[in-house]
């Protein structure tokens, strides 16, 4: 897995990543969704969902959710 400044691989669950955006902590997990092959979801509102085709892409996601 390549380095991103916001995405860590899970040491508590088998193919998932932890996702960091202002202070908030995302479960991001494989998807079979048409809105991407990713999908990250806030650990304390389900409802803040973000979807990507990439790791790359979700961190860019994540990233630009930080600073919008």
């Amino acid at each position: 897995m390549k380095n991103y400044p916001n995405i860590d691989k899970s040491a508590f669950r088998k193919g998932e990543y932890i996702g960091y955006c202002e202070g908030r902590v995302y479960h991001i997990r494989k998807s079979n969704s048409s809105f991407g092959n990713w999908f990250a979801f806030n650990r304390d509102n389900y409802n803040d969902q973000v979807f990507a085709f990439g790791l790359e892409s979700m961190s860019q996601k994540l990233q630009a959710k930080a600073t919008a």
